[in-house]
């Protein structure tokens, strides 16, 4: 009984963690392409509030997507196969947006400035 419940609450952490990372590249995806046709738009304050806590964002990215990979190659039976593929889709996003912004904030930032 108790594990059937904890598995439950283990399986939620992971949706609202999959959730939270697609919304989070989604915002950065719309503050990157708006940027220069709306100046001050809603995903630019987004990004902005996110920037002042760069390094707690960036560990819970790691942390999420790679938990998130990682419970999709352990479950992946489990899944049915209408969920397994959106589910395959938001896992790339999310591990591809991890890759993206790492090279974009770290790599390129310690270069130009």
């Amino acid at each position: 009984m108790e594990s059937a419940e904890e598995s439950r609450t283990e399986q939620r952490m992971l949706d609202v963690s999959l959730i939270l990372l697609v919304a989070y590249n989604a915002i950065y995806l719309a503050d990157t392409s708006l940027a220069s046709a709306w100046p001050n738009n809603l995903a630019e304050k987004a990004m902005a509030f996110i920037d002042e806590r760069r390094g707690w964002v960036t560990l819970f990215e790691a942390v999420a997507a790679i938990s998130l990979f990682l419970d999709l190659v352990v479950r992946f039976d489990q899944y049915e196969t209408k969920r397994r593929n959106a589910r395959i889709l938001c896992v790339a996003v999310a591990s591809a947006g991890l890759v993206f912004k790492a090279f974009t904030f770290y790599l390129s930032s310690s270069y130009l400035e």
